[in-house]
């Protein structure tokens, strides 16, 4: 059992202690802070305890961009019948019980797609993830127990093992993982960025009406500042494919509300907005 202070920090980084380099080292969580904003990642210890001056190697991966990818494999693992019932067949289940097993599969995929229930999800879910340089190396445990408490039959958990090749972007300092899925893309809307997109061309439409005098009205009706509506309402300008690709949630797990409003400098030319944003 876990303690409760290990799940209290899993609530934040719920990959805590699952995550580990080609060395077998341990990711740890960590933050930067710039102004007013903190940023999670998730660093291998190697480079937190090496001595400065020294180049050693490890990973520093954004939190957010690794734990979607974490999330979208895990969905397209318990969304595989075959491997499910493959895993449930190497256990104690008796043939009648295997569809329990489906059920608890797909129970926890939805989960995993929605954005309240994710983060707890993998938390449960995940027992460990290898990083390696051409993929990942996810392990998952599907708890049976607490759906089927009355059951002897079931066993606790089925454990479903699969390797996803991986492409590494660099930008900047970080490493952006993009995890191939060999099922197809699923897609997964972002509906904070959803929002943020509608309410930008909204804005944008009262303000070139003449429905709204400015900015600072537009601040003043929403109860927030000035500079919040500026950032957001530059959303309004983006290529309409890529806003095609939001609404279909074809976009890359990465590009969230938060860093097209704080990270990110949007081009006005749309074709240097698919290079910005580093979308194929």
């Amino acid at each position: 059992m876990r303690n409760d202070t290990r799940q209290a920090r899993l609530g934040t980084s719920p990959l805590t202690g699952r995550l580990f380099d080609e060395n077998g080292d341990g990711l740890t969580p960590s933050h930067a802070r710039k102004g007013d904003r903190r940023y999670r990642y998730y660093v291998s210890r190697n480079l937190i305890t090496h001595p400065s001056g020294q180049s050693p190697s490890g990973w520093r991966l954004p939190a957010r961009q690794i734990e979607d990818s974490v999330a979208a494999a895990v969905r397209e693992m318990l969304d595989d019948e075959t491997s499910v019932l493959h895993a449930a067949q190497d256990t104690d289940a008796d043939p009648p019980r295997v569809d329990r097993v489906f059920q608890a599969a797909r129970t926890w995929s939805r989960l995993v797609q929605t954005e309240v229930e994710k983060t707890a999800a993998i938390a449960v879910l995940v027992d460990r993830v290898d990083l390696k340089r051409d993929g990942m190396r996810i392990s998952i445990k599907l708890p049976l127990a607490a759906l089927e408490a009355s059951d002897a039959g079931l066993p606790t958990g089925v454990v479903l093992t699969r390797f996803f090749p991986i492409l590494m972007k660099r930008r900047g300092v970080e490493l952006r993982l993009v995890v191939e899925n060999r099922n197809g893309p699923a897609s997964s809307v972002d509906l904070t960025l959803l929002k943020a997109v509608s309410r930008a061309h909204r804005w944008f439409a009262e303000i070139s009406s003449g429905r709204a005098p400015s900015i600072a009205s537009i601040a003043v009706r929403e109860g927030i500042a000035v500079r919040s509506v500026s950032r957001l309402i530059r959303l309004a300008f983006l290529a309409s494919d890529i806003v095609e690709s939001i609404v279909d949630g074809r976009q890359p797990s990465d590009l969230t509300a938060q860093t097209l409003t704080r990270r990110i400098a949007i081009p006005l030319d749309w074709r240097l907005q698919k290079t910005a944003l580093d979308i194929q």
